[in-house]
């Protein structure tokens, strides 16, 4: 069965609508997940769900006198492929083998000639950058330069740094085309060297081996498995019980055609097929909710891995508040533009705790009804970006507010004139926590 892009546009219109009103609510009951994911299957994509563009379109106002002069942005890569052929690959070959045996309802060889042309689809472009992700960047340069035009006025000095993943250099590269197309007299400065990787991607060795201990390992594992009823799904593609109790665990294979539905939002080829037409409401919550706990004791500040993860970002973090001091020095305009990963950008914002995702629970069944819901921080595109504001050049302690997903998020500081904060505030905040965890 086939759906068009229109239907989940319109879906996913009706829930950005529905969002505005709890925009900045920090505490959230899970039935609002559930319902905000009914309402639009594309959100339990977690991390593959493509970039749904900023909520909030007028944004507060800065104080009276107070114009924006620095912007201090770090981005995730837009919309890709799976970055493995397994994952298309393998759903196929289980029900290529079910099929074979005449073990499949016409559903489920309905599902096996769709997993076939999405995999042909995705035939070596492996986690390559897709035209929706490479418009997402486009997009969000232009609507930053629409916000906030007095940053690039002139010959504004923009110096953009990426990973050297393929498509985080893409991503770099069709946001500053934007904005050369915006302005061309920018002065533009952009690189993709492992000269930065020590803060735009590091790679802790022994904050990843946490993951592996059993205090990680173990409460993930009996989380899930109160989540993994897939005898729905099962008994829609397959016409012999007998057969899937002993030759299919019903669980991996649910999560792996899972993955396949949740990619195709973001390649053409999903504008006119869909998955998740043969799962259940509830399986789909489940996965994501699976999902949504692997994220968080993975990256977030869990004690299951003593509250160390978001720490991994403690390089990008000194790196952003280094730069911004530098430049609130200068008398030009400047912006600094980074490009990486979501494994960069969640646990920055667990980090930062930002709308309340330094959450810390051990208890997994907690974590929507506190409100850590993965989707709405880290789609594909996912940004934060530090607008700075000053009366004059002469200002060594100016406001700036925060933009989680291009709307205003709140910090646990207090607030000059919310949402807008004191840099000075925030610089003892965060070095403070960044000293202690390094001493």
């Amino acid at each position: 069965m086939y759906i068009c892009r229109r239907y989940l546009t319109i879906h996913m219109k009706k829930w950005l609508l529905a969002a505005v009103a709890t925009l900045f609510i920090v505490t959230l009951h899970a039935q609002t997940a559930y319902n905000e994911i009914h309402e639009n299957v594309l959100l339990s994509a977690s991390n593959y769900m493509a970039y749904p563009g900023p909520v909030q379109r007028d944004l507060t106002p800065a104080p009276r006198g107070y114009k924006p002069f620095y912007i201090s942005h770090y981005g995730r890569h837009g919309s890709r492929f799976h970055t493995k052929p397994s994952i298309y690959n393998n759903p196929y070959i289980v029900l290529a083998k079910a099929d074979s045996l005449g073990k499949l309802t016409p559903t489920g060889r309905d599902v096996m000639h769709r997993l076939d042309v999405i995999r042909k689809d995705a035939e070596n472009h492996w986690g390559d950058l897709t035209l929706l992700g490479a418009r997402q960047h486009e997009d969000i340069a232009r609507r930053m330069y629409e916000r906030f035009p007095e940053v690039f006025k002139d010959s504004a000095d923009i110096d953009a740094r990426s990973t050297g993943v393929g498509r985080c250099v893409l991503s770099m590269e069709y946001a500053l085309m934007q904005l050369v197309r915006l302005n061309p007299l920018l002065n533009i400065h952009h690189d993709a060297s492992h000269r930065d990787m020590y803060y735009l991607n590091l790679q802790d060795k022994e904050l990843f081996n946490l993951r592996k201990l059993k205090e990680a390992t173990q409460p993930y594992i009996a989380f899930r498995a109160h989540n993994n009823d897939f005898s729905h799904l099962v008994q829609t593609l397959f016409n012999d019980s007998s057969y899937v109790r002993k030759n299919i665990r019903s669980y991996e294979f649910g999560e792996q055609l899972m993955l396949v539905a949740a990619i195709l939002q973001n390649v053409e080829l999903g504008n006119t097929m869909t998955l998740f037409d043969v799962f259940t409401q509830d399986e789909i919550y489940n996965t994501w909710k699976n999902s949504n706990a692997w994220w968080y004791i993975g990256w977030g500040a869990s004690p299951a891995t003593g509250g160390k993860m978001p720490y991994l970002q403690r390089n990008l973090l000194r790196k952003i508040i280094e730069q911004a001091d530098s430049c609130i020095q200068l008398p030009k305009t400047n912006v600094h533009l980074r490009y990486g990963h979501e494994t960069v950008v969640l646990p920055l914002i667990c980090l930062l705790d930002i709308n309340g995702f330094g959450l810390v629970t051990d208890d997994l069944n907690q974590l929507v009804d506190k409100g850590w819901i993965n989707y709405r921080a880290f789609p594909m595109g996912a940004n934060l970006q530090f607008i700075f504001y000053r009366k004059s050049p002469k200002d060594r302690d100016p406001l700036f507010k925060l933009l989680l997903n291009e709307n205003e998020a709140k910090l646990p500081l207090p607030a000059k004139q919310a949402p807008y904060y004191r840099w000075s505030d925030f610089r003892k905040y965060y070095l403070k926590k960044l000293d202690a965890y390094e001493d």
